[in-house]
Order: structure tokens, then C-alpha cells, then sequence
């Protein structure tokens, strides 16, 4: 699955490079952006990360986006019903956008756009359980997830090199998990909204994205 992933990402760089020799009036510089919807980790277990990347104008109304997020432990994010509880998450997301700007602002990076966003997601969280006689035991699940979605977005400046990027999108998910030197056979937590066991399965599930980006232009 990374493998494949990748091989997209690398596709879609060589379209955006030959778009850009060919468009006569393409606006310059790039913009670094962060996401605040990465304080939220994996959206699956007790983690947080930060999700930082960038975007460049491939012409004059459209532009490529490239992400990367670090997924880590939270201690004080505290027990909500939609998380899974483990001892400890880990992993990474790297994405890629293609926008199509149809309502262009008076600046270069600004108005309402939409196109097709490509993401790859790994974790590895370490689970506690007890088993027979009361032995405690610590195990892993690994997860892998990749996901497309159709995006809409505006983008704004809102002063001087600061933008704002909300985006909304549609589409799915192929979810895969699974465990390694679990003794026991108490069946696993939940995802939601999926309903998918944690530990172990694969699944294609429809789904949305968001993101809240805040970019500064270099």
C-alpha cells in the first residue's frame, strides 16, 4: 500500500511539473501551512500531531499540495467515548492535493477551489491487557489506512503573508489492522464512527475529510 501511495504522490509532482512548463503566467512563491486539525493525532486513538506542508502554483488557477504529519502520545487528552484507549500511539500521514482554483481572489493563492486529495496513514499503538492468573501483558496493533477524497475549499489572505484554507471533502477510506503478541482473545475496541475492530480487519468505508489550514507565504 505505501509502495502504491507513493507511486500516486510521484505521478501527480510529474503532472504539476509538466503543467508548469507549459502555463505562460504562473504566480510565484509557496506557501507553508499548518493544519490545526492535526492537535486531533490519528482522530482514532488518545495521540495528537502536527501536520505541516506545502503549496505552489503549478499555473495560473491551479496549484499542487504536499503534507506531512507526525502523529505522537497525548497523556492529558483524556478518555472520550470515540477514542480507543492504548498505552501509546505513534506514526506518520503524507498527503497530496491537486487544486483547481474556479473563483480566483485578487491575490495569487486566494478564492474557492476544489480537486482530489490522496492520503496514506500509519500508526502503531501499544495495548495493555491481563490475561490468565492476572499476568499483564503489553501488545501491538498496527493500522494502516489510505484514503481519497474530492475537496472544496476557499482560501483567503488575511493579511499581509497570512492565509486561512478551510476545506471540506468527500469520499473513502481503506482501513487495515492488525496485532502482534495479543495472548488473549477478548475481542477488541471499536473505531468510531466505522464501527471496525481496532486490532484486526480490513475495510473499505465511504468517509469525509477537514481541514483548517493556517499558511504563511514565502
Amino acid at each position: 500500500m505505501k509502495k502504491y501511495l507513493i507511486s500516486i504522490i510521484i505521478i501527480m509532482f510529474c503532472l504539476a511539473n509538466n503543467s508548469l512548463r507549459s502555463q505562460e503566467v504562473t504566480p510565484r512563491g509557496w506557501l507553508l501551512k499548518y493544519d490545526v486539525i492535526s492537535l486531533l493525532g490519528d482522530q482514532v486513538s488518545s495521540s495528537m500531531g502536527v501536520r505541516l506542508g506545502v503549496e505552489f502554483m503549478t499555473g495560473r488557477d491551479q496549484s499542487l499540495s504536499a503534507d506531512i504529519m507526525y502523529i505522537f502520545p497525548c497523556t492529558s487528552c483524556g478518555e472520550a467515548y470515540t477514542r480507543i484507549e492504548t498505552e501509546k500511539t505513534v506514526g506518520f500521514l503524507i498527503s497530496a492535493d491537486y487544486s483547481f482554483y474556479l473563483i480566483t481572489g485578487k491575490q495569487a493563492f486566494s478564492g474557492f477551489h476544489l480537486g482530489p486529495r490522496l492520503a496514506y496513514q500509519f500508526t502503531q499503538a501499544d495495548m495493555y491487557e491481563t490475561y490468565q492468573n492476572g499476568i499483564p501483558n503489553t501488545y501491538q496493533v498496527y493500522r494502516n489506512m489510505i484514503a481519497a477524497h474530492a475537496m472544496a475549499g476557499y482560501q483567503i489572505r488575511i493579511a499581509g503573508p497570512l492565509y486561512f484554507d478551510p476545506a471540506l471533502g468527500f469520499g473513502f477510506r481503506f482501513i487495515s489492522s492488525r496485532n502482534e503478541n495479543k495472548m488473549g482473545d477478548d475481542p477488541g475496541q471499536h473505531e468510531f464512527i466505522y464501527n471496525k475492530d481496532y486490532e484486526s480487519g480490513a475495510q473499505f468505508f465511504p468517509s469525509f475529510d477537514i481541514s483548517i489550514k493556517i499558511g504563511l507565504k514565502l
